[in-house]
């Protein structure tokens, strides 16, 4: 089963689109896109069988990106609100305790959903070249995205905002002239549609990952899974800094000549990788 998308009401108000697929008796996986984008890259990973049949399958597309509602205040980016929605998206499609697959940006919402909803939210976290907070966007990503972060903020200037949004596009595949062109448009499409401040917001909104590293030395399984020709973050540096230091049961997983879209240039390794993991992880739930 496919829903074709729904918009659900966030805590402030806020309209959050969300879709599913597969059946609703399968153990569920939420999966979270990256920054500026939608859920809308995960289209084509959702169509294959080896997930949809064994998972009920959910994405979103966070507040401020895609789909979703867009409010212009720094106030409608705290991170208890980012927890709202979560809860809210899981919470109308009746799952509980899904794994979270968080890409790149995505990354980010565990740490607000452990600092702001119950323990067991979550069973799991499956970290796709991804960041644990927003902060680290600073720290853990290349000189490349550090040198193009700040033209996200370019509000009075057309081309530049459109080409720092393609720029930062083509970089998440190896070969972005491989890529259908159909992909490259649609994250374009999304991209452009969020509008600068909020880019700029995005990237400086408050966070406390004190909760989400205590569960890390309790025992919380985490793996993180990347590329070795990533060109947008370090993940190396992620994992030595931010990751080894708090999870007593993290697993990492090293994709040789993977890009930072794992998932759509490294297809068959993200899935087998995923597979196990969440085989693993939902299990015990």
């Amino acid at each position: 089963m496919a829903t074709n998308g729904i918009l659900i009401m966030s805590s402030d108000g806020t309209q959050i689109f969300a879709s599913a697929v597969g059946n609703p008796r399968n153990p569920p996986i939420v999966f979270v896109h990256g920054y500026t984008l939608s859920a809308a890259v995960f289209d084509d990973l959702f169509k294959e069988q080896q997930l949809n049949s064994r998972y009920y399958l959910l994405s979103y597309d966070l507040r401020g990106h895609g789909r979703s509602g867009k409010p212009n205040t720094t106030e409608a980016y705290a991170s208890n609100l980012f927890a709202d929605d979560f809860a809210a998206v899981i919470k109308y499609f009746k799952v509980k305790s899904p794994l979270y697959v968080g890409w790149s940006y995505g990354g980010t919402v565990t740490a607000d959903i452990f600092a702001n909803l119950p323990p067991q939210t979550i069973s799991g976290i499956f970290a796709v070249a991804a960041i644990p907070t927003a902060k680290s966007a600073l720290t853990g990503t290349t000189p490349f995205t550090l040198s193009i972060v700040p033209s996200f903020g370019v509000s009075d200037d057309v081309a530049v905002d459109v080409n720092t949004r393609t720029t930062y596009i083509d970089a998440c595949f190896n070969n972005a002239s491989n890529m259908p062109i159909q992909t490259r448009w649609s994250m374009l499409g999304s991209s452009v549609s969020q509008l600068p401040p909020i880019s700029v917001i995005l990237l400086q909104r408050a966070q406390d990952p004190t909760m989400l590293y205590e569960a890390g030395a309790q025992g919380f399984p985490y793996l993180s899974i990347s590329g070795t020709s990533d060109k947008v973050v370090l993940n190396n540096n992620v994992t030595q800094s931010e990751l080894q230091p708090h999870f007593t049961n993290l697993e990492v997983i090293k994709v040789n000549g993977g890009s930072h879209a794992l998932f759509i240039d490294n297809t068959d390794e993200f899935i087998q990788a995923l597979i196990q993991f969440a085989n693993k992880v939902l299990k015990r739930n």
